[in-house]
């Protein structure tokens, strides 16, 4: 039974995992059409060989169109549709770097491995039992059905806005009807009537605008408590879920979901934004003794810019952490001169922010003692954020083309290389770009996983180490200085990371009698130190 035939058996939950990696860089029409035969090619060499990956492509595209051949016999207009678009897609991204194809395939069918074996074992490790509550989690749940209840009540709100500015233009068109009528005659039954009606008018107006006013002070209440509790804790569940993917485990998803909320969450507040301006506007028309714009209006303002950068600030997130193509199964490990990728992604998807936001890449901006080797970033390494290169729409970036380089010290030779020092200094890559919308400037700021550097590829399987020690032992998304002091870890959980490695290579973990047998030298079942690895 070919691979491909064991994964369209699997259950649902582990099937969604499947459609996470498959997009328009490699579509699963063509993973579902070419599936025998694409398993009997060598991808992982050909990812490490242009010559060969070159090759494959050709042949790659000549199946395709023996596919595009048979279903253009059979009518099948859709599937014709999409296989003209792939071969397109084929042709136009790959012709000049086949590699990249090669290292995409080979990286989809690894992860296929890994998951299977993730299916066929019932014995789930402490680091996946603990984010696996996560998931799918009660709090998500309710996080998206207060997000939609507060877009339901800002929408309400602007009825009630519309509300407020019609009665405001009766009350002008009265009031200058009987401006008009005092000229005649100031004193007439009709005018003190008129003036009764004037004065319950203003009355009317004057509740109406005080209630606006406490219905768009609760939606911002409302948008406050759910972005200081409940999303917070979403976007670190996703974080955490993204560290422990990175080192082999459960692949992580929800990020399709945060954006939503995000997204929602922006547009409700600049809906509000909008009301409060509406409202700034009416004063302007008019006011009186005891008017609550004035005094409340400014204060709901500030926090609602407020709770927009806060929002924006916390939607700019590293989608996909920086990684060699050679090497996708080892991420924030770099080496001196090599290119690597890394992807980023603002969770709030507005049309006009399209094209807007230009983001800027570098390393090691704020570290100024925890390493003894500086380095540059060579390469394109200003962007701007799009929706067009993303399956999803979602408005990101991929740096596809930056290379770390080191720079030399005072002295004119370069820093420590010693293979020790090379592979326990971890740096970070930071990206800056600024937000300008509607009147807001918002500048944006966040960084990658802590990466190591390596300038030869004989330290990469130290450094690698280092990185699963980071990632298996802290959620600080940015402890430079943690083999300063670096934790124990229980063996189990050392345990389930070999697992998972064994997964992503032989497409087979360690089952619990190997968990029961296997010893490390010097470790104990309660803890074990970094220099174990």
């Amino acid at each position: 039974m070919s691979q491909w035939s064991q994964v369209q058996q699997l259950e649902i939950k582990f099937l969604e995992q499947v459609d996470q990696f498959y997009d328009d860089n490699f579509p699963m029409e063509i993973r579902h059409l070419l599936a025998q035969w694409i398993e009997s090619q060598d991808w992982e060499a050909a990812a490490n060989n242009e010559a060969m990956a070159m090759i494959l492509l050709q042949n790659l595209i000549i199946q395709v169109d023996d596919q595009l051949d048979r279903v253009s016999q059979e009518k099948n207009l859709l599937l014709i549709h999409n296989l003209k678009r792939v071969r397109k897609l084929l042709q136009g991204k790959y012709h000049g770097n086949p590699m990249h194809i090669a290292v995409i395939i080979s990286n989809c069918l690894r992860e296929e491995r890994r998951i299977l074996a993730a299916a066929s074992m019932p014995v789930q490790g402490p680091l996946e039992k603990s984010l696996q509550n996560s998931v799918v989690s009660e709090r998500q749940r309710n996080v998206e059905h207060k997000v939609s209840a507060i877009k339901n009540s800002a929408q309400m709100t602007d009825q009630d806005v519309k509300y407020l500015e019609d009665l405001q233009e009766e009350f002008d068109f009265r009031y200058k009807t009987i401006q008009s009528l005092e000229q005649n005659d100031k004193n007439s039954t009709l005018i003190k009537q008129e003036m009764l009606a004037l004065q319950a008018m203003l009355n009317s107006l004057d509740y109406k605008r005080k209630e606006v006013l406490s219905k768009i002070g609760r939606v911002i209440h409302e948008i406050d408590m759910l972005m200081s509790n409940m999303l917070t804790e979403e976007l670190l569940d996703w974080k955490r879920r993204q560290q422990i993917a990175c080192i082999g485990g459960p692949l992580h998803g929800g990020l399709d979901q945060l954006q939503n909320c995000f997204t929602l969450l922006a547009e409700s507040l600049f809906q509000v934004r909008r009301q409060l301006e509406k409202l700034d506007e009416l004063l302007t028309r008019l006011t009186y003794d005891g008017d609550p714009i004035p005094v409340q209006r400014p204060q709901l303002l500030e926090k609602v810019n407020f709770l927009l950068y806060n929002l924006f600030r916390n939607s700019f997130v590293v989608e996909r952490q920086p990684c060699m193509p050679t090497h996708p199964q080892r991420p924030m490990v770099l080496k001196t001169l090599i290119q690597f990728t890394v992807k980023l992604r603002l969770l709030i998807k507005l049309p006009e922010l399209n094209y807007q936001i230009r983001v800027k890449a570098t390393i090691d901006k704020n570290v100024s003692t925890v390493s003894n080797r500086r380095f540059v970033l060579c390469g394109t390494h200003v962007k701007a954020m799009n929706m067009d290169e993303s399956a999803n729409g979602s408005l990101s970036v991929e740096f596809r083309h930056l290379q770390p380089k080191e720079m030399k010290t005072s002295a004119g030779s370069k820093g420590n290389e010693g293979p020790h020092m090379v592979t326990e200094e971890l740096h970070s890559i930071s990206f800056e770009t600024q937000v300008c919308l509607y009147g807001l400037t918002i500048n944006l700021e966040t960084s990658s996983l802590p990466v190591v550097m390596i300038s030869n590829v004989s330290q990469l399987p130290n450094a690698w180490a280092s990185i699963i020690w980071y990632n298996l032992s802290t959620n600080d998304p940015q402890n430079l200085s943690f083999f300063n002091n670096p934790p124990a870890a229980t063996l189990s959980q050392l345990l389930e990371v070999l697992s998972w490695q064994f997964s992503s290579y032989v497409g087979r973990g360690l089952n619990s009698e190997h968990n029961s047998t296997f010893e490390l030298p010097g470790c104990s079942t309660e803890g074990t130190g970094h220099q174990s690895h």
